[in-house]
């Protein structure tokens, strides 16, 4: 039998460490499309946010959904456009692919191209509702935890996880 290895004694932190939280308020931004044209054209100059929003943010959102689509352009795309051939193509995209948003909005506004090189005609149908193009800001929240060594993080962890 080996004796008991001694306890290890770990002081306090020099500066303690403070928990936040954080929440995502969603904007809405000056981009809107009421028709598949408008849609392109918006996703090739709207800002990355909310190429993020609409996909990325989307997907964490609503991962748990079993039936549908896993972004809002593709959500659109048939809910609004009444276009199912083109939310399956757009819900085909795989945000796990990429690690640059300027390479999926790439990918996203050569589906839609190609949906509308080959049905010229939906290009100008409206939509029963307008698209609007969002992003959400990170507020960071100071919470009233404090820790100034491990155990006092522990539960300071567990404490805002309830």
């Amino acid at each position: 039998m080996s004796a008991p290895s001694p306890a290890v004694h770990l002081g306090d932190a020099r500066q303690p460490f403070y928990f936040n939280s954080s929440a995502h308020l969603l904007r809405i931004g000056r981009e809107r499309a009421g028709n598949l044209a408008e849609l392109l054209a918006a996703v090739r100059s709207c800002h990355e946010d909310s190429i993020f929003q609409h996909t990325f943010r989307t997907l964490e959102e609503h991962h748990f959904i079993r039936e549908g689509f896993s972004n809002d352009f593709a959500h659109w795309a048939f809910a609004d456009c009444n276009q199912p051939e083109l939310a399956e193509r757009l819900a085909g995209v795989d945000v796990r692919e990429y690690t640059s948003l300027a390479d999926l909005r790439t990918r996203i506004v050569q589906v839609l191209e190609e949906f509308l090189r080959h049905h010229p005609r939906a290009a100008l149908d409206p939509a029963q509702e307008p698209f609007f193009f969002c992003a959400s800001e990170i507020v960071i929240l100071p919470t009233t935890f404090v820790a100034r060594n491990l155990p006092e993080a522990s539960w300071a962890r567990t404490a805002t996880n309830t």
